[in-house]
């Protein structure tokens, strides 16, 4: 409480000390070359330094174009409008002594080459770095056409992606993932099924957020991936339609529509999009196992599976415009993804000799299904012209999964004839998690340039899990009374947080304290287990900014944040891979803290920014001996198991580097370096481990511009490897290309792109307990040639859309973690 208390005192003394800042009124006048007033011309306030954004407006129906507090500093205008040239205007000032400009008309000129002009000056880079995240922008990659969201991911500036499918960035794990601002409740390998089965023609842009403010959930300890889906912005009736194929070692095809319809009162918007990509994960593992130090014996598997996924993802919403301050909206999201898995396991059993004495074979099928949908409603009302407004949403979701599964294992002597009776388990899982959210938001800026935000939000999460397994070995089904289980999860979460920002002349600071209370209760039918816990967490954050120059800044941020194990990470079932290798949740798992600070140094385009983080009760991902995790159940010497499990406390010490370059006015380069040392503290079996090692994630993103409408783009990457937990990747390197054709007077594009053309950018990793050590590598459909062709109809006049950030964002993502 004296924390909370200190917390307000120092920001409500920062909010009523804070002193003036001049803001201002900027208009300007949109014409023809008759003098005519253009309605729904797009007029940008840019930074006179660096021609950064600052903010967009469209000019009304008398043409004028009107930007309100605006603070002190020098701007120029930037005039677009489909079919007329681009036109700036003379640099001006905001000062004390002049706050408010009227710009001389301007007059816009019609060009007979209009659409590609516009499309040159405005189009975004693959990748930005902006204030307070990394923007990657999907619509303007090449190479990422014809991909899935997961693939995407796995190109993104500082984001990972291990054999287990979990998702880190800049080498730490706890990674929040949102889609539309949405936290989705997916975890596992039903999140992602969904990120391989989301095909990137429905995906607009992707937010990478490091350090979030009191306003998002505390949860993430290494932040936000916010994958923002595609909406139409553009005035009256208009869309695209997408079409592609692709082939690796297996083929892939995405098709999809996005319509739009807006006017003065409206705005319906919708899309729907299919996908199929059949994957490949061919893994290879070279297992060890030891006594004292001296070696017992080794398994050799090589697992060659093929998954196919077909998903259907569909969207449908509108905007109410109730008058100039007033809109009522409504999202209705769905996801219906079928999922299939043929696995052959070859395996080879070596005795302390290393001399093989046995071989078995494992094939094992899965059958899967996800129907998700999630329907929002949500409210925004505008009080004055100051930006002091009021939000709210309510969410609603339902998560079904099903998944049937038979493994069937035949037993060889090195002669090939049958050693054991073949052993054959079928599998049934249900699965619903629903949940409902609701939050509210209150922004409030002042006439002395301070700002303070505020807000609630609270959810009810329900989680019903029922998994049975039947030994089918003779040929009639026994239930497996070990591995069949049923587990019920039920979590209420409230939370609320003020937000308080002040901006001077040259400091821009923000403090802000958000405070959540959890209550868990959860219940395993087998064994009747009950578990009852609450708790109450405060989540302190600071932002300070200092302009030291025009075109240098530098900030320090400070933030605690908390990562609540995802819901299928609790769920206690045993999955069996083969006879030898489970896989299982933890129903004791601990919600891990971390505090994270951050230094910034921006000079002109360049970024530079160290990062350091603690983190208690670091949730990990462990593959490790079945009796060493679980002592009490009799298993033999050569079988493992996959499980999350808590480490005492990890350190991180990153410095990340954001250097974008004009080489030539044709040709832009964004380079990202992370650097980073992680290390770990904790215990498993009879390992105890406290180590670390420093690892690099290097890439490069070239986009050129040819003549006749052409472009191409040419990536690369490199990673180094690093350590998680007890498991340590080794280097991997890829590099990807593509070409880019606009057609049919600019209404079409046609993209063609290899990625990974030298097949290298494959995961492989050594893990190392006293008793075990594991050494694997993976071939994955990681270059895949594809061919892609977009058509946009409609209208193109551009009016700006509203963004939304709905109330169930942290249980989507704990549901897809």
């Amino acid at each position: 409480m004296k924390v909370f208390l200190c917390s307000i005192c120092l920001m409500w003394s920062l909010y009523t000390t804070a002193q003036s800042l001049t803001r201002g009124t900027v208009s300007i006048n949109i014409n023809n070359q008759k003098q005519e007033a253009i309605d729904g011309a797009t007029v940008e306030l840019l930074k006179a330094t660096d021609s950064s954004l600052v903010k967009a407006a469209l000019s009304d129906k008398n043409g004028v174009a009107l930007f309100d507090e605006v603070k002190e500093g020098s701007y120029l205008i930037r005039v677009l409008m489909t079919n007329y040239m681009p036109v700036y205007s003379k640099p001006f000032s905001i000062t004390a002594e002049q706050p408010s400009v009227q710009l001389s008309p301007v007059a816009l000129t019609l060009s007979t080459n209009q659409l590609k002009e516009v499309e040159v000056s405005t189009k975004k880079p693959f990748i930005q770095r902006l204030n307070d995240r990394i923007v990657v922008n999907v619509e303007s990659s090449i190479i990422s056409a014809g991909s899935s969201a997961m693939e995407i991911l796995e190109r993104s500036p500082g984001v990972a992606v291990d054999q287990n499918d979990v998702i880190s960035l800049r080498g730490r794990q706890g990674v929040i993932i949102m889609i539309d601002g949405k936290i989705t409740p997916l975890s596992g390998a039903d999140l992602a099924g969904y990120l391989r089965g989301l095909p990137s023609n429905a995906i607009e842009r992707i937010d990478i957020i490091t350090n979030p403010s009191a306003r998002y959930d505390a949860a993430g300890n290494s932040g936000i991936i916010d994958i923002r889906m595609k909406k139409d912005q553009r005035m009256g009736a208009n869309g695209t339609f997408t079409a592609g194929y692709g082939q690796g070692v297996y083929p892939k095809a995405n098709t999809g529509l996005t319509f739009n319809y807006r006017n003065k009162k409206v705005n319906v918007f919708g899309n729907y999009n299919y996908g199929y990509r059949k994957n490949l994960n061919n893994l290879i593992l070279n297992r060890n196992f030891y006594e004292g130090g001296i070696f017992k014996g080794s398994d050799d598997k090589d697992n060659y599976s093929r998954m196919p996924v077909g998903s259907h993802t569909a969207r449908l919403g509108a905007d109410f415009i109730v008058n100039k301050k007033t809109i009522i909206g409504f999202v209705v999201n769905s996801n219906f993804i079928h999922f299939r898995r043929n696995n052959d396991n070859n395996s080879v059993v070596s005795d302390s000799l290393k001399a093989p004495y046995y071989t078995f074979k494992t094939l094992a099928t899965n059958n899967d299904h996800n129907n998700n949908t999630v329907a929002n409603i949500n409210f925004k009302h505008t009080f004055d012209s100051t930006g002091k407004e009021l939000s709210a949403d309510v969410d609603y979701g339902i998560y079904n999964t099903g998944s049937l599964s038979a493994t069937a294992t035949k037993y060889y002597n090195l002669d090939g004839s049958k050693l054991l009776p073949d052993y054959i388990l079928n599998g049934n899982q249900d699965g619903q998690l629903t949940f409902k959210t609701a939050k509210a938001d209150y922004s409030n800026p002042t006439k002395k340039g301070a700002k303070w935000e505020t807000g609630f939000k609270t959810s009810f999460v329900s989680s019903d899990n029922d998994v049975k397994f039947f030994d089918n070995s003779s040929g009639t089904p026994i239930d497996d009374v070990n591995k069949t289980n049923h587990f019920l999860y039920k979590e209420n979460d409230y939370a609320a947080y003020l937000n308080l920002s002040k901006e001077y002349k040259k400091w821009n600071v923000q403090l802000g304290l958000r405070g959540e209370h959890t209550h868990v209760e959860t219940h395993q039918i087998k064994g009747d287990i009950r578990y009852d816990t609450s708790y109450f967490q405060l989540f302190p954050s600071g932002f300070f900014n200092y302009k030291l120059k025009e075109n240098q800044t530098v900030g320090v941020s400070v933030s605690r944040r908390i990562e609540r194990p995802a819901y299928s990470s609790l769920n206690p079932f045993l999955f069996l891979i083969d006879v030898t290798t489970y896989a299982t949740g933890n129903s004791g798992l601990l919600p891990e803290l971390t505090w994270s600070y951050e230094l910034n140094y921006t000079v002109k385009q360049l970024n530079f920014t160290l990062g350091y983080s603690h983190t208690k009760n670091n949730q990990n991902i462990a593959i490790a001996r079945f009796k060493d995790v679980f002592p009490n159940i009799p298993s033999a010497d050569n079988v493992t198991v996959q499980i999350p499990i808590n480490l005492n406390s990890s350190d991180y010490y990153g410095l990340s580097i954001a250097a974008p370059v004009r080489v030539k006015p044709w040709w832009n380069m964004v380079n990202n370096a992370d650097i980073y040392y992680n290390h770990f503290n904790g215990s498993l079996g009879s390992t105890t481990l406290s180590n670390g090692s420093p690892a690099a994630d290097l890439r490069t993103n070239n986009s050129f511009t040819l003549k006749k409408g052409w472009t191409a783009e040419l990536n690369g990457s490199f990673s180094s490897g690093g350590r998680y937990g007890f498991m340590v990747s080794k280097p991997q390197w890829g590099v990807s290309a593509g070409v880019q054709k606009n057609l049919l007077k600019n209404k079409a594009t046609l993209r063609l792109s290899v990625t990974d053309i030298f097949w290298t950018n494959l995961p492989k990793a050594t893990i190392t307990y006293d008793n075990y050590i594991e050494n694997w590598h993976a071939y994955r459909e990681t270059r895949v040639a594809s061919l892609n062709f977009t058509y946009r109809f409609g209208n193109a006049k551009v009016a700006a859309a509203r963004r939304r950030t709905t109330a169930s964002e942290e249980e989507k993502r704990r549901a897809g973690n």
